[in-house]
């Protein structure tokens, strides 16, 4: 028998859900969210405060997910928890928590918190593409 991975047909449905579209997740929260070359936390430019709270819970953890493919935290490092993020933002804890439930969003320690995982960045690009069109 040949090399079977170049003939299977189940090849074509092979995918690393930790990849991301570099280029499109830039291009989403340009002007609106900037990255620490340092520590790689997340830094609000001007477009930012024209947000909604929701709005500004997804950038942040978009900016998170950019900060990790940067290579500037570990995955360790990608979830942020509800405390840390009503610390930055105006919202309760409980607030954080009901955008935690946004399909795109898990919660899990091995993380750190909430996060995007990276098979699900497009959708929460898609999510803040939306809102700001309709803004």
């Amino acid at each position: 028998m040949g090399n079977e991975t170049d003939t299977d047909p189940l090849q074509q449905v092979v995918v690393d859900k930790d990849e991301v579209n570099r280029e499109r997740l830039a291009d989403a929260i340009e002007g609106i969210i900037g990255v620490d070359n340092d520590s790689g936390e997340p830094v609000p430019l001007s477009d930012y405060h024209e947000l909604g709270n929701e709005s500004k819970f997804v950038v942040r953890l978009l900016a998170r997910r950019a900060a990790l493919a940067l290579e500037f935290i570990e995955e360790s490092e990608l979830g942020v928890s509800s405390s840390e993020l009503a610390d930055r933002m105006d919202p309760s804890d409980s607030t954080i928590q009901n955008y935690g439930g946004l399909d795109f969003v898990d919660n899990n320690e091995d993380h750190g918190g909430y996060f995007i995982p990276g098979y699900a960045v497009e959708s929460a690009i898609n999510h803040i593409e939306n809102v700001i069109e309709s803004e």
